[in-house]
């Protein structure tokens, strides 16, 4: 005759060694890949702080340039009217020569900030697309236990992006 306990799916024993096979799975994920990979996203979020901060910095020395610029026109342009109290005629010629030298500097302040702006925001780019194309095979790898990717056709890809 059979009884009600030889139906149960579930017993003591089986759930305790269901219960110790699901702590140890967790275990393993949480210590190889939830940790790793939560560390990983924190580093990248440090970076991507920093670069900021870096752009951030681009621009006020941008605007500091443009002040800058205000402020050597302004001084040249006292200095002009200063000179044209004393002789109208040799204050036209110096106020054409300071007028040309400060806008020659200013261009001169603007075009090394621009393009040391341009500079940085080159190699930031740079630096993110080998980031994205490194983080792209690695995550592909991971994901398809596969490290065949073309290579050429992530990098030609991202390269659209521009």
């Amino acid at each position: 005759m059979m009884q009600i306990h030889d139906f149960q799916f579930f017993t003591l024993e089986t759930l305790v060694i269901q219960t110790i096979i699901l702590a140890i799975i967790l275990w393993v994920l949480n210590v190889f890949i939830f940790k790793p990979y939560l560390a990983y996203l924190d580093k990248e979020s440090e970076k991507r702080k920093k670069l900021e901060t870096d752009y951030n910095n681009i621009e006020k020395l941008n605007k500091e340039a443009l002040e800058s610029k205000e402020n050597i026109l302004a001084s040249a342009r006292l200095e002009a009217e200063e000179i044209r109290k004393n002789s109208s005629d040799l204050a036209k010629k110096e106020a054409v020569i300071i007028k040309e030298k400060a806008s020659l500097e200013a261009v001169s302040i603007k075009n090394s900030a621009l393009a040391e702006i341009w500079k940085e925001k080159e190699t930031m780019l740079n630096e993110i697309k080998a980031k994205s194309v490194d983080l792209i095979l690695k995550f592909n790898a991971k994901l398809f236990n596969n490290e065949k990717v073309n290579k050429d056709f992530v990098e030609k890809e991202l390269s659209s992006l521009n």
